[in-house]
């Protein structure tokens, strides 16, 4: 409960160990390993020598001593190791019985004076803490920079520090690795600069733990995850954009103007917070953005805002007016899933690709007044698939417009079914979606999403942000 450290960095996962590394089991006990300690008859075997009599360490000096006897010991040496090892439990109880009658008895000592009895208690803590771990509750949460964000300058690290009078200093990490200590109050600095090998698209660790006057560990380090930006920003000379130009792609195939994937982490992170509402989602592990960065090029095609405009009035109505939906959803979904052309495609018909024998076996074209899916206004598309993701976001998924999106397509029931996979705590968004279907289709919408509101970043000169189309509505 008190946690275990490999060289002083935090284990949280699987470690692999190398000669000399110090390993600190609940802050207390020592243990430094070797991978060649040198056995009886002269062989070696790897082991895990025990440095401090901890109690904890006993254990280990029980498996080093069992890990280092000769093939084919007599009995004898097995009841020598026997023997050790409960002497040193018996040891161990000792430490046990002297700590508790320290406890029981030190903290009274001083009863006659209100001084004194508070020295004798905090000796009696202080004496234990070094035992076995701080008595110290204190609990650290940081509160800026906040979990998601991506760094860019020097910032100030703050913390919001519960019961610190008994916290000494404060340490904080990236990735495991310190960088700063500080006393009360407990602030550092960090800057994107002295970490350029972390500017690489993916969230790090940012880390803080308390100690105490002891030099022990309070509790588990409070951590947020960020991003790293480390590159320098600077506008382009003016003939930059005819370069560009001259070099790039046009026509119906689209444009080839590359986006790095810190760029798509922005863009995306700009999304997610579109659509988070009270949520907050972690959309910045690296196989998700990479998965993105590709998908946009199925979409950087210039036309799609023109087209677009033919539907505005359309997905206005069905989705804001009709179903009180964000207008943004309608928009993006059909960019996702049709690119706003509305031709048959198999089964799949209208702006959102649905099937007729869908739609009206749940009734979801009650408003279309005998239009078809693939009539040319879409207003029958628009009304159908508004109702239908109503019946999804707030039946389903409480008003999750991100979860809603992913699972376009199935019925209601199926979507509820899905739902019950998913952990309590969805807000790391890839690492939530395992299932193939809803991760394209959580790829598509972003990938979408990102190209329609930046064209100009995928070289799409003619095209304008999606979002004039509906910011009225909204």
């Amino acid at each position: 409960s008190n946690g275990t450290t490999v060289n002083d960095a935090k284990v949280r996962d699987e470690v692999y160990l190398k000669d000399g590394d110090v390993i600190v089991l609940g802050g207390t006990s020592r243990v430094e390993f070797g991978s060649s300690i040198e056995a009886n008859d002269g062989s070696t075997a790897a082991s895990a020598a025990p440095i401090s009599p901890e109690p904890a360490a006993a254990g280990a000096a029980t498996s080093s001593a069992a890990a280092t006897a000769p093939a084919g010991a007599p009995s004898g040496g097995s009841k020598k190791i026997l023997l050790i090892a409960a002497i040193i439990a018996c040891i161990a109880l000792l430490f046990v019985g002297v700590a508790a009658a320290v406890l029981l008895f030190g903290g009274g000592s001083g009863s006659g004076s209100g001084g004194s009895g508070g020295s004798g208690g905090g000796s009696s803590d202080s004496w234990f803490g070094s035992l076995f771990g701080s008595a110290c509750e204190a609990k650290a949460t940081i509160t800026k920079p906040e979990a998601g964000d991506t760094i860019s300058t020097a910032t100030e690290i703050e913390l919001d520090v519960q019961d610190g009078e008994c916290v000494s200093k404060a340490v904080f990490t990236v990735d495991g690795q310190e960088f700063a200590s500080s006393e009360a109050p407990f602030s550092a600095t960090i800057d994107p600069k002295e970490f350029p090998e972390l500017s690489d698209g993916v969230d790090h660790s940012l880390g803080v733990t308390l100690f105490d006057e002891d030099g022990s560990p309070i509790g588990e380090n409070a951590s947020v995850l960020l991003a790293f930006e480390t590159r320098a920003t600077t506008k382009p000379p003016s003939n930059t954009e005819v370069t560009q130009t001259n070099t790039q792609q046009t026509g119906p195939q689209g444009t080839a103007k590359q986006v790095s994937l810190i760029e798509v982490q922005e863009m995306t992170k700009r999304i997610a917070q579109q659509f988070a509402g009270k949520n907050a989602y972690n959309v910045s592990n690296k196989q998700f953005l990479t998965e993105v960065q590709k998908r946009t090029a199925e979409y950087a095609h210039e036309g799609y805002f023109e087209r677009a405009t033919r539907y505005r009035d359309a997905i206005n109505v069905g989705f804001v007016r009709e179903q009180n939906l964000d207008a943004s959803l309608g928009f993006l979904l059909a960019m996702s899933r049709s690119k706003f052309d509305p031709a048959r495609q198999g089964s799949d018909e209208g702006l959102w690709r649905m099937n007729t024998e869908f739609v009206t076996s749940n009734a979801y074209n009650g408003l279309c007044g005998g239009e078809s899916l693939s009539d040319p206004s879409q207003n029958c598309a628009a009304k159908a698939s508004a109702l239908y993701m109503k019946a999804i976001v707030y039946g389903v998924f409480d008003g999750d417009l991100i979860y809603s999106a992913a699972v376009f397509g199935k019925s209601p029931q199926d979507a509820g079914v899905w739902k019950a996979t998913l952990p309590a705590n969805r807000s790391d968004i890839w690492n939530s979606i395992k299932t193939p279907q809803e991760r394209e289709q959580l790829v598509r919408f972003f990938a979408a999403g990102i190209v329609a509101e930046n064209p100009q970043r995928f070289g799409l000169k003619k095209d304008r942000p999606l979002s004039e189309l509906y910011r009225l509505a909204m």
